[in-house]
């Protein structure tokens, strides 16, 4: 019988060389994985700067194939495909290498791989075939396989969405949509890859605004401003009305851009939305669809709680011009104090504080109304905004500016006569 050290010892030692067997097994299987990982990225490194050396114009493209297809020759095949799914940064080049990667590898193989679920540490050679044949080959036939693999890992999904963006193919944009629909992947995203794509869809986006899900109406309000569809301005103008305020943000900024001054109906009740965003995207369409007779029901944003919709107000009626500034005189009085400095700061900007100040003070006998029209505007606008003036108007005037500024009590310290 077994003392207890003899069975320590007879079952420790078949357990240390199995052990040392398999830590042997796997830093020898490392180490050639490493070699012919080191291999093949030196090899990768020597292949993309030999085409990026290539100096062939892209305009000639049959010596340009030519030089291409006789590097390509040189390559190893684990190289073909990493080489042919970057990029050289010439678009001639890029779609040349990857003709010649379907050529070299073959294009049911490579459709083959793209559709092939693999392991997440090969993600990388699926989604370099997705890319190769994007480039290198007829769009059709690898729609089918991208929509399938919008049912796969997050990596290949968003991989997927990103190369059918690229294809200039109806079934790729409407793959797009669907999966927009489906929430198949970050609906931002998706978005930028529709927003991005060169494919015939606008009509197919116009169903997006009647969705049931306010993210998808969000986002076909935004993306039919890209893919104009005629027609479609009724449709957006329902939406602003929605009960999503990011839908009805969308709605106001696309209605600006599709039907300008037709829009004006469906904006300005917008101003007095209860969400601070809408309110000031409502501000900017109107003052993009040039609607100066709505100053009069912009200018009390000016006096928002909230800093954007204030800002949102100021630009909005600098862009309408001198017309507004008749709107904004009564600002100057103005219990708020943003309103007042805001009104002040549009009438700076569109001009009509240089002109009247240098009109005014080139008369001897200034208009009593025009004065106190000055000085209410130079108050609201503070210190900084009379140091301002005096540093624009010409050095000739500047004294009799200086003057006038002075008799409302106005003068600035920081100005050189």
């Amino acid at each position: 019988m077994l003392t207890p050290s003899q069975l320590v010892g007879v079952l420790l030692v078949p357990a240390f060389v199995l052990v040392f067997v398999t830590w042997a097994g796997a830093s020898v299987y490392l180490l050639i994985t490493g070699v012919r990982n080191g291999q093949r990225a030196l090899a990768l490194g020597r292949a993309r700067r030999a085409f990026a050396a290539i100096t062939v114009a892209d305009r000639h493209d049959e010596e340009l194939r030519t030089a291409v297809v006789s590097l390509m020759a040189t390559l190893a095949d684990d190289v073909v495909l990493p080489l042919a799914s970057g990029t050289t940064h010439r678009a001639s080049l890029d779609r040349i290498v990857a003709e010649a990667a379907v050529a070299r590898i073959g294009r049911p193989a490579l459709e083959a791989l793209a559709g092939e679920r693999l392991p997440p540490k090969d993600n990388w050679r699926r989604i370099a075939a997705m890319r190769v044949l994007a480039a290198g080959s007829a769009a059709a036939p690898l729609v089918p396989i991208l929509t399938r693999a919008l049912d796969d890992d997050p990596e290949i999904v968003g991989a997927s969405l990103a190369v059918l963006g690229r294809l200039d193919d109806r079934a790729a944009g409407l793959a797009l949509i669907g999966a927009l629909k489906d929430r198949k992947y970050s609906p931002s995203r998706i978005a930028t890859y529709l927003d991005q794509s060169p494919a015939s869809i606008a009509d197919a986006l116009v169903p997006l605004l009647h969705h049931p899900d306010a993210q998808v109406r969000y986002w076909g309000a935004t993306l039919v401003s890209r893919h104009r569809m005629p027609g479609s301005e009724r449709d957006v103008a329902l939406l602003t009305k929605d009960p999503s305020p990011l839908v009805r943000k969308a709605a106001v900024a696309t209605l600006a851009e599709l039907d300008g001054a037709g829009a004006v109906p469906a904006v300005q009740p917008l101003l007095a939305d209860p969400i601070w965003y809408v309110r000031a995207h409502a501000a900017r369409a109107l003052a993009a669809a040039n609607a100066t007779d709505t100053a009069d029901q912009i200018a009390p944003l000016l006096a928002d709680r909230e800093w954007w919709v204030r800002l949102a107000a100021r630009e909005s009626l600098q862009q309408m011009g001198e017309e507004v500034w008749s709107v904004l005189v009564p600002y100057l009085d103005h219990a708020d104090a943003f309103a007042r400095n805001g009104a002040a700061e549009v009438l700076q900007n569109i001009g009509v504080l240089d002109s009247l100040i240098v009109l005014e003070a080139a008369t001897s006998r200034p208009s009593a109304s025009k004065v106190e029209m000055l000085r209410k505007i130079a108050a609201a606008g503070g210190t900084r905004m009379t140091e301002a003036l005096l540093e624009r108007v010409d050095e000739g005037v500047r004294p009799r500016v200086r003057t006038l500024l002075t008799s409302l009590g106005l003068e600035p310290t920081q100005v050189r006569s």
